[in-house]
């Protein structure tokens, strides 16, 4: 869409990538600023509102009169954002307690999130070209109008017992506090932050060390988001394969940094192996990520929202970096030394889980 938006507002093709980088920065700074108050007054207090502002922000970006203007509402579409995902993670362990059942069910959480990944661009391109670009902002507002009716709908979950009305550094400093959270979350910028960036690169990574054309390339992409559709389906599997949540996160975190190493660093593989290679990867961490997201969020009652939410902020972080550094060294470095540094770092974050367990494994 960003050919037709570039011409609607007048502005080069290539700014209106500022849209998403402006909503990621503004979801990263603020889903760690509104964990603590999910905590305090409950997901839903924020879920809902924070549906409904997403919807007023697709609407007014595709109405926006002038380009700065929709900068201005993709911000707040980004801030309306923070409180969606976290909190939905955190709703199922504030539900669900048996941890078969509640991975299963945070598979289906990200069975959604990967889908919208897959579907909406397909969406997109379709609307721009038999409709108008405004057509999917419009219907992404719909969307979040239903759920936020659903929504309401849910109990009062994830009230804090704790009868203390803190402030915002000090939940940030008791949730930081609580056993193995810092070592998890770091695991969460190295491994699932890293390992999404590569994959945002893919395509780019494709064309350059396989020579593959535009819709070849296209074609593994989207192999890539089916089989993470199919491992979001088989997390209840996945953990009952590994016998244990730690395991099954270690298999996850070495799939990864196995699977960027095969296309990104090695040597080129023939091509139909690297297809292999990738959709291993995207399977593997289709099945295990969320179990990751279960171990976190169930770390602490108390301090679920809070924990959520710093997780959420660092997965984008890890997302950050990886596209920068592919943006100023693909060039001059070359696409091996980028993804060879986030492959290290998905290596620091399988040591980091390991040693969380260390007495299991020995």
């Amino acid at each position: 869409m960003m050919v037709e938006m570039g011409r609607h507002w007048e502005v080069a093709t290539a700014q209106i990538a500022w849209l998403p980088a402006t909503y990621a920065l503004i979801y990263a700074v603020f889903a760690i600023l509104l964990g603590p108050l999910s905590d305090r007054w409950g997901r839903k207090a924020l879920l809902v509102p924070g549906l409904m502002g997403f919807a007023l922000g697709m609407v007014a970006i595709a109405f926006a009169p002038t380009f700065a203007f929709a900068l201005i509402s993709a911000a707040w579409t980004g801030f309306c954002a923070a409180s969606m995902q976290p909190n939905a993670l955190a709703i199922v362990n504030d539900a669900v307690r048996d941890p078969v059942r509640q991975a299963t069910l945070l598979g289906r959480v990200f069975l959604g999130l990967t889908a919208s990944f897959v579907l909406i661009p397909v969406f997109a391109a379709f609307a721009a070209s038999r409709a108008s670009w405004q057509a999917t902002y419009m219907a992404l507002a719909l969307l979040a109008i239903a759920a936020a009716a659903l929504a309401a709908r849910l109990p009062p979950l994830g009230r804090s017992s704790d009868p203390k009305k803190r402030g915002i550094l000090d939940a940030f400093a008791q949730a930081l506090q609580v056993p193995t959270v810092r070592s998890r979350l770091a695991s969460s910028y190295l491994w699932i932050g890293l390992s999404i960036g590569v994959f945002v690169l893919l395509a780019e990574i494709l064309r350059r060390r396989f020579h593959m054309g535009t819709e070849a390339a296209g074609i593994v992409v989207g192999l890539f988001g089916a089989a993470t559709l199919l491992g979001n389906s088989l997390v209840g599997k996945a953990l009952q394969l590994a016998g244990s949540r730690q395991r099954a996160v270690l298999v996850g975190t070495a799939t990864c940094a196995l699977g960027a190493l095969a296309v990104g660093v090695v040597p080129p593989v023939p091509p139909i192996l690297a297809v292999a290679c990738i959709l291993l990867w995207a399977l593997v961490y289709g099945a295990t990520a969320p179990i990751h997201h279960g171990l976190l969020s169930g770390l602490s009652d108390d301090h679920r929202g809070t924990i959520s939410a710093f997780n959420a902020s660092l997965l984008n972080l890890g997302i950050m970096t990886v596209s920068l550094a592919a943006g100023r060294f693909f060039d001059i470095a070359g696409v091996e030394a980028v993804v060879g540094l986030s492959v290290l770092g998905m290596v620091l974050g399988f040591y980091l889980l390991f040693t969380i367990n260390r007495d299991e494994w020995s």
